[in-house]
Parts: structure tokens; C-alpha cells; sequence
């Protein structure tokens, strides 16, 4: 396993480890599933910045997806966001209120990040790799610090994140704590 910039020959493959690591609902649900990919993946792997975790065969297992300022990153996330929208009332609340939490974190943890691995990668140093990978770039680029939500009940996440020295900042209105570092 190896951690290497993104590459768009390997969109399919990102898009892939985004919804086998999303929820049952976005497996199961084409509109879910779309919800997913416009929320959590295709804007990164468009405008943001990526690194994968590519198996010894060079497939995508896992990725970062980061964002580095969020102020500028809202006019680049505008027209997917008006995509998320049009799915539905749930969906439109469901951005509006994860968008808000990074709008209050932004003045000191301007970037923000997305981190999957598929499971049978989890585990051997694969997620701190990908973890110090960005960490490092967004250090260099002169960023000043990193937010990101997880999952209510991701009890094994949370305690990874812990371990990797991010702090708790606050909570999601409805879906789980939000970690970040400072750099």
C-alpha cells in the first residue's frame, strides 16, 4: 500500500471507496447514493485536493479529500450544492447544517477534510498514512489548521483521530462530533 497524489484516471475508483464506506442507505438508494458522491467526493476530486491509498495492484482503496479554505471553497461547492438541493428537502437541510459547522470552525481551521478507506485496508498504519500525508502537504501550503466531522457512533474513528492528536471542537446539530488540528 502506497499514499500518492490524486489522479483522474482513478476518479471511478475514488467514487467507488466513497460509497462502499458511505451508509446502507447510499448503497441501496440511487438519490442517497447521488446525495453522497455530490457531498463527499465529486467537488474534491474536481477542485480540491486528493490523495489515494493505491494497493500493490494501483487500485484506490482509500482517500483524503480536502478542501484548504472554506470561504473560497463555498463558491466552488455553489453548484453542487444546488444539485444536493434539488434532491429533496432532507438533503438540502442535511448540507445546510454540516456547511454551518465548518463556517464556524473556518476562522481558525479553514480546511476541511473527508477520509475513507475501504475496510479491508482499515487497520496497518493505512489511515494514519493518509492522515500524515495531507497533514503534512496542508502544513507546507501554509494552512492553518483542519476540521472534519464523523459519524455519531464511530467510536473506533474518533478514538483514531484522538490518537492522531485532533481535538474535539464541537458537534454536528445532527450527526456527530467535529475534530481538528492546528498546525
Amino acid at each position: 500500500m502506497r499514499v500518492v497524489p490524486y489522479t483522474p484516471k482513478h476518479a471511478d475508483e475514488m467514487r467507488a471507496v466513497c460509497l462502499a464506506t458511505a451508509s446502507e442507505r447510499a448503497r441501496t438508494s440511487k438519490t442517497h447514493g447521488r446525495f453522497t458522491l455530490l457531498m463527499y467526493c465529486e467537488p474534491y476530486l474536481e477542485h480540491g485536493t486528493c490523495f489515494m491509498l493505491l494497493d500493490d495492484e494501483g487500485v484506490a482503496r482509500g482517500y483524503t479529500l480536502c478542501a484548504e479554505d472554506f470561504e473560497s471553497w463555498q463558491k466552488v461547492f455553489a453548484p453542487y450544492r444546488a444539485q444536493i438541493e434539488a434532491l429533496g428537502d432532507e438533503y438540502a437541510q442535511r448540507v445546510a447544517n454540516e456547511y454551518a459547522e465548518f463556517a464556524r470552525t473556518a476562522p481558525e481551521y479553514p480546511a476541511h477534510l473527508h477520509i475513507d478507506i475501504e475496510e479491508p485496508y482499515t487497520g496497518g498504519g493505512n489511515g494514519r498514512a493518509l492522515m500524515e500525508t495531507l497533514i503534512g502537504y496542508l502544513r507546507e501550503a501554509g494552512v492553518p489548521g483542519v476540521a472534519f466531522g464523523v459519524a455519531a457512533g464511530n467510536e473506533r474513528a474518533i478514538k483514531f483521530y484522538e490518537r492522531m492528536g485532533f481535538e474535539h471542537l464541537t458537534e454536528f446539530e445532527d450527526n456527530g462530533p467535529v475534530f481538528g488540528m492546528r498546525f
